[in-house]
């Protein structure tokens, strides 16, 4: 029976036409903020991933810190751990600071002596390769660098530079180590292309007892790692194990804060849209004060009248809801489509791939983000349907029935 006189109350044809027009416009308003909200939080998930993705490609989920990790006694231990299933591939590494020299500039560089093989299974660099071959490295004295230190030293494929390590600044050794670029890589974060070189590890002549102290390992799951590194640790002396999320942890953090701030400004949509509910349903209440009054009369309860416009308001809100969860899918996983059709229709590039190097816009919906706004955006709604049905539970017969103001 309430159900039936909140269908009656909000269809009525004795409502005017001001007030169905802002009932309508606060469900678009609804649709409208839960649509925007689903697809910044879903493009917001997308490039969090991507991101995680390319930082996982080049780092690693988990570093081993320790003396000689290339000796044949760890190289048996961590053939042990792949044959066990505990991690996916793992690649030892020598890294240092050293300055590059061109024929015409100078810059400073971190350049890792790396087993190409092993590299290649832990590393997106050869699935990145912009110039050149990944493989130029497997035999003979050919360097790979990244796309920007490429272009501050002013070379390309089969150019000729000379590196100076730290080691060799502080001996004051003369230039002894000179390679040819077998290929440049863009792995799309300017840092990484700016920072890093790679060398064969067999190359390195004139350390002739380097010690690898370093050792990158794959699992299966990243978000694993934290807890393998607690148990690598637990069990293994002499060898410290480092996750990603321990290194990288404040940029992820940032994100994270990011989607927050983010949800927190985008809700205020939601909010504005729910204050027209609160418009319509007071007006509705001025407009049906005689037969709530009616109703009352004949022995309707303060509760009873104020479910009535509960379902009124909670029932705009339910239709806001889904149908913004059903745009704001469709639209997240159309996002790249819209995009190229406003580009197609102003003639301008929104996401130049040159700048942001991405071919498209990532999106990720998560259905936990999905029930978290549903569940959100119901709660507001519900706050702003009590208010306008308190009133109308409050309303006094007699005075309305006796025409006093």
């Amino acid at each position: 029976m309430r159900f039936l006189l909140a269908y009656r109350f909000l269809k009525s044809k004795d409502n005017t036409g001001f007030i169905n027009i802002i009932s309508k416009i606060s469900v678009i308003g609804i649709v409208l903020g839960i649509t925007v909200l689903i697809t910044v939080m879903s493009v917001m998930n997308g490039f969090e991933r991507q991101l995680r993705n390319k930082i996982l490609g080049f780092t690693s989920h988990v570093t081993l810190h320790g003396d000689n990790l290339n000796s044949d006694a760890a190289l048996v231990k961590f053939d042990k751990m792949i044959d066990e299933g505990k991690i996916v591939a793992y690649s030892y590494y020598h890294e240092e600071e050293c300055l590059l020299i061109s024929e015409s500039q100078t810059t400073s560089a971190i350049f890792r002596a790396v087993n190409p093989k092993l590299e290649n299974k832990v590393n997106i660099i050869s699935e990145n390769i912009i110039f050149g071959n990944y493989d130029t490295i497997t035999s003979g004295k050919a360097i790979i660098i990244g796309s920007v230190l490429a272009n501050k030293l002013m070379v390309s494929i089969g150019d000729k530079i000379d590196f100076v390590s730290k080691d060799d600044v502080k001996l004051g050794k003369k230039l002894t180590n000179s390679y040819i670029i077998g290929a440049i890589y863009d792995v799309g974060l300017y840092e990484y292309n700016e920072a890093y070189a790679f060398i064969n590890l067999n190359t390195l002549k004139s350390f002739p007892n380097i010690n690898v102290t370093k050792t990158r390992i794959k699992i299966q799951n990243p978000l694993d790692s934290f807890a393998f590194a607690r148990n690598f640790n637990k069990v293994n002396k002499g060898i410290y194990a480092r996750d990603w999320t321990s290194s990288h942890k404040s940029l992820f953090t940032a994100i994270s804060n990011e989607k927050r701030v983010m949800f927190v400004i985008l809700v205020l949509i939601i909010a504005v849209a729910s204050f027209n509910i609160v418009s319509s349903l007071l007006m509705l209440v001025k407009n049906k004060e005689k037969e709530i009054s009616i109703l009352k009369s004949l022995g309707a309860s303060k509760n009873y009248v104020t479910t009535i416009f509960m379902i009124q308001g909670i029932a705009l809100g339910a239709v806001g809801i889904i149908l913004g969860i059903i745009f704001g899918i469709l639209l997240s996983n159309n996002v790249n489509e819209v995009i190229s059709f406003f580009e197609s229709l102003f003639n301008v590039s929104l996401i130049p791939p040159e700048i942001y190097h991405l071919s498209e816009i990532p999106s990720l919906v998560l259905p936990s983000d999905i029930r978290f706004v549903a569940i959100f955006s119901s709660f507001i709604i519900f706050l702003s349907s009590l208010y306008p049905a308190r009133r109308a539970a409050n309303i006094k017969p007699a005075k309305i029935l006796r025409g006093i103001n």
